[in-house]
Formats: structure tokens, sequence, C-alpha cells
């Protein structure tokens, strides 16, 4: 939420939370019963769900970018990649555990996280917005490296409108409010 008020008055929407709440079992559960096929299947509707929210940050687990489809929805926002090296999440992951993380449920958990990486590393560089987090920075400098970078990204790539009216204005159409 920090990001979210950072950047002046945005709804926070995070798809893990929603997806327990819409089914009434935690994300490991699923896994557990159904596969990580239909977990990427619900992700993906919940995603259809809140992609087109104005206003809005939506905070998404990493394997969301799997699907081609659910890349194409992110897409029409600005796509932030948290960029974590694995290391770092793994020593962050040892005071709750990796239980909740069904996909490090592996003889070498810190291995495994380096090849989903991997696998997912050409759509996370597409992302817009790229934070490298180090070791030393907390939830609230992240959010507000985040902010930042989103502002800055934002004031490098004004929409449309606000060139066609800075255009025009430049012309000296003082009829462009």
């Amino acid at each position: 939420t920090r990001i979210s008020t950072g950047m002046g008055n945005y709804n926070f929407l995070d798809t893990d939370q929603i997806i327990e709440k819409a089914t009434g079992v935690t994300i490991p559960e699923i896994f557990k019963q159904e596969g990580e096929e239909s977990f990427r299947q619900i992700e993906g509707q919940i995603l259809d769900s809140v992609h087109a929210y104005v206003r809005c940050v939506v905070s998404t687990g990493g394997g969301i970018v799997q699907r081609m489809e659910n890349w194409s929805k992110l897409q029409t926002g600005i796509v932030v990649w948290l960029d974590v090296p694995p290391e770092i999440i793994m020593r962050r992951l040892e005071g709750e555990g990796t239980e909740h993380r069904p996909l490090l449920q592996t003889e070498d958990p810190l291995q495994t996280l380096k090849d989903l990486l991997e696998q997912r590393k050409e759509k996370y560089s597409q992302a817009d917005v790229r934070i490298e987090v180090e070791e030393h920075m907390d939830t609230n400098e992240v959010a507000d490296a985040v902010v930042k970078e989103l502002h800055d990204f934002i004031d490098d790539n004004p929409p449309a409108w606000k060139m066609a009216k800075a255009k025009a204005q430049a012309e000296g159409l003082d009829w462009v409010q």
C-alpha cells in the first residue's frame, strides 16, 4: 500500500490474496490439490478481472508471466520488475520458511529458484521499470524506489494527449486548456 499511496491515491490489489479469498484455500493447497496448471488458470482469471482497473497497483506472483495472455494483459499498464538476486530471496524466506512457496518444495530450493528466474528472465527484462533490490533494502526502501522510478517513467513517457496538448500550445493554439 505504500506504493499505491506514494503514487497518489491508487488502490492496491494482490492477486495471490484475491485468489485465496475467492477460492477459500491457500495457494499451496491449490497447488497440492489441483496442480500448478489449475493455479495458473485461476491466476489468469483473476488478472482478467483486475487488469483493466485504472489508478490501481496490482501485485502478482512471479510466475504470472509464464502465460502469454497474462503478459499481454500486464502490458496494458506499467510493469515493474523487482529484480532480487535468488540468494537474497532465499535469505528473506528463511524466517518464514518455503512451505508457502509450492514451486520451492524441492531438494535444492535455491537452484530451483535460480532456474525459475532464468526461465522468466526474458519476460521480466521487458518490464517498463526495473528495481534492483539489494540486501540492505527493506520493504519500505523498495516501495520508495518503485514510487520514484514510476514517477520518473511517467514523466519520461507522457500519455499521447499530453504531448498533443503541449504541441498545440507551442504552436500558439490557446484553445487547448
